[in-house]
């Protein structure tokens, strides 16, 4: 019975996976849809009648299994209205085995795929399936959890009170059940519901409310991990700037032309002018030498030189008459020239503000889509967190098993691809290594007059790791969360050794992510520690990462084999390499991700190297454990400096001894 369960969640956890590349990839698929290859069409016509013949003969579990295949080729090929399909089939079978709780986790992860297609009716129904099924089962955490998601897509229908009513009924439960991890969320929704309805004062209420228990729950924790991210896109801004400043110098050089053929205007009337002023004065000049011609003449040709001289003056009259007709119609034909080319420029520029008009309507739904899109992409990447969280231990539970103990975790994004993971593992009648069940804290009762308060707990063994998966963000969370399941199974199934656990993980990843048909090289580092109570001596094994122990104030390094766990993979098997360490004194253990140590800072920009890392710790080692906690983060923060943080960064201290 308790090897069907364990095969329960098993294929429960893989269903989980399938929803985390959904999420990480929504953006991309939920707007195409592709045809299969034939080799892919063929797979699933085998799953498909695999399943059929499970059904057929009872076996649901299996039956389980060839769905949720099915559910990752559909996934993979760009089919998510088919991988949807595929994952509700697998609903009536846990309904066969009365797996109710695991139907509750399927009608939610449903319904975030339907949110990321966009698909808020299917949603709906999805979540109101999800917190029916929760109700059935009392789950009081999967109840609030529930009305919060079913909440989340009333407010994006717009069906504001039917939200808040859900809400108001999550709070209720969520308070009386100390779920603080979900108030913010609660208090958040609850703000922007009552503002929309317009009740600004409750709205305004509730959003004080959720800024103070955003920091509260931010100094329990880390620093800002509760701090929000928002995203602008600086090339759409930087365009609309360079747009303008376009607009701008066009209009400036058309007013530039418009007023040099002004300028030019004067100018021509300005000689015209000139030039009468020049015939005018040549006139008088000549009128002067007659008169002086006349003086000098006899007095019988006076009458003949004043006859002249009026004929003279007549000629210039006309002369001048038509001077002035011919600069009247120049002026005319010049002013009605600059009343075109001035309708013509207006005209133009008209055209062109209708055109920027137009064009900054386009920019403005174009940016409004993109708002949208961003708000739920971070939407949607925030519930994945929420899902990573609810299934990592939370931080300080550490310390219920080992008293002297810290983890500084320090994702780079909202979801992590570095994870911790820890486990006590007891021993059955039989001499057979069993898991001490999930979550169960023994260390305040603990026995340890075995061994003298060397590890107080009441199992035999207890298991810690730092992992560091590929990549980070909502890919190296699908990751995590496929190393953390495993290691959960493996431990469970009954090995505690550390080499024979990361030999089972790498046959495990490698499986799950189908690397020896596929083309997926993804995997995973790790640092693994077993302690054994009776013997008082630490086992460790590494695929690529380290672990330091320090006696005697002397730090002493143990590399991990140089071989992931996954990935690409020549020989058929992995073999790692088991070290036992004697804790006959007081003894410091760190184990590590490579975020810390390839991080790029200080004066130089270079790497901070594992080689500063173990002088750090051996500077440090024998301070309480919490202040050597605060001393790391600091150093990473100083060291950093404004360099961005590149990789996720998990640090686990434990003392023994």
């Amino acid at each position: 019975m308790i090897k069907y369960k364990i095969y329960i969640k098993s294929i429960t956890k893989i269903s989980i996976l399938f929803v985390s590349l959904i999420i990480s990839g929504s953006s991309i698929y939920s707007q195409q849809l592709r045809q299969l290859s034939q080799s892919n069409n063929d797979r699933i016509a085998r799953l498909e009648e695999l399943s059929q013949l499970y059904i057929n003969s009872g076996d649901f579990l299996n039956a389980i299994s060839s769905l949720n295949q099915i559910t990752y080729i559909y996934w993979e090929n760009g089919r998510p209205d088919k991988a949807v399909e595929s994952f509700l089939r697998t609903a009536p079978l846990y309904e066969k085995i009365n797996d109710f709780e695991n139907l509750a986790k399927l009608y939610s992860n449903v319904g975030l795929i339907y949110l990321d297609l966009e698909d808020l009716n299917g949603a709906d129904r999805s979540f109101s399936k999800n917190l029916e099924t929760n109700r059935k089962l009392g789950n009081q955490r999967g109840i609030a959890t529930a009305l919060v998601d079913f909440a989340y897509v009333k407010n994006l229908k717009k069906e504001h009170r039917e939200a808040i009513a859900l809400l108001e009924e999550a709070l209720d439960l969520a308070l009386k059940i100390n779920y603080e991890s979900i108030l913010p969320v609660i208090y958040n929704l609850l703000s922007n519901n009552y503002t929309s309805i317009g009740n600004i004062k409750l709205g305004e209420e509730y959003r004080k409310k959720y800024n103070d228990i955003r920091e509260f729950l931010a100094r329990q924790t880390m620093r800002g991990e509760f701090q929000q991210r928002e995203q602008q896109s600086q090339v759409e801004i930087m365009k609309s700037h360079a747009e303008a400043r376009a607009r701008e110098l066009e209009i400036k050089i058309n007013q530039l032309i418009f007023q040099e053929k002004q300028d030019s205007i004067f100018i021509i009337v300005r000689a015209k002018e000139d030039s009468l002023v020049k015939s005018r004065q040549r006139d008088s000049l000549q009128r002067q030498n007659i008169l002086l011609l006349e003086q000098e003449s006899k007095l019988q040709e006076a009458e003949i030189e004043r006859q002249f001289a009026v004929q003279n003056f007549q000629l210039l009259i006309i002369y001048a008459g038509a001077a002035f007709i011919i600069l009247f119609l120049v002026l005319i034909i010049i002013v009605y020239s600059g009343y075109k080319t001035k309708q013509k420029i207006n005209l133009k520029l008209e055209f062109r503000n209708a055109e920027i008009q137009h064009t900054n309507e386009k920019l403005e739904v174009a940016l409004e889509k993109i708002e949208e899109q961003n708000y739920r992409i971070t939407q949607s990447i925030t519930y994945a967190r929420e899902i990573q969280r609810a299934l990592f231990f939370p931080i300080d539970n550490l310390k219920h098993y080992i008293p002297e103990s810290f983890i500084f975790f320090q994702p780079v994004d909202l979801v992590s691809g570095d994870f911790y993971w820890f486990k006590e593992i007891g021993l059955a009648s039989n001499d057979e290594d069993i898991a001490v069940p999930e979550h169960t804290i023994h260390a305040d009762n603990a026995d340890t007059s075995n061994n003298r308060g060397f590890l107080p707990i009441k199992g035999d063994k207890f298991i810690v790791t730092a992992v560091d998966c590929t990549g980070h963000g909502v890919p190296g969370a699908f990751m995590s969360m496929i190393g953390y399941n495993l290691l959960d199974s493996i431990t469970k199934s009954g090995v505690t050794n550390a080499n024979k656990i990361l030999e089972k993980l790498n046959i495990g990843v490698r499986k799950t992510l189908n690397q020896e048909e596929g083309k997926n090289q993804d995997g995973m580092d790790i640092s693994m520690c077993v302690i054994d109570k009776h013997s008082r001596t630490v086992e460790f094994a590494g695929a690529n990462n380290p672990v330091i122990y320090i006696q005697n104030k002397v730090a002493t390094l143990i590399k991990g084999d140089r071989m992931p766990i996954g990935g690409s993979q020549k020989v058929k098997e992995r073999f790692y390499t088991s070290h036992i360490i004697n804790v006959d004194q007081p003894t410091s253990f760190y184990i590590l991700s490579d975020g810390f140590t390839d991080q790029f800072g200080g004066e130089t920009g270079r790497k901070f190297l594992l080689k500063n890392f173990v002088d750090l710790v051996e500077s440090i080692h024998d301070r309480p454990m919490e202040e050597q906690k605060s001393l790391l983060s600091d150093v990473f923060l100083e060291w950093r400096g404004k360099e961005p943080q590149i990789d996720d960064v998990v640090v686990i201290g434990f003392k023994l001894g």
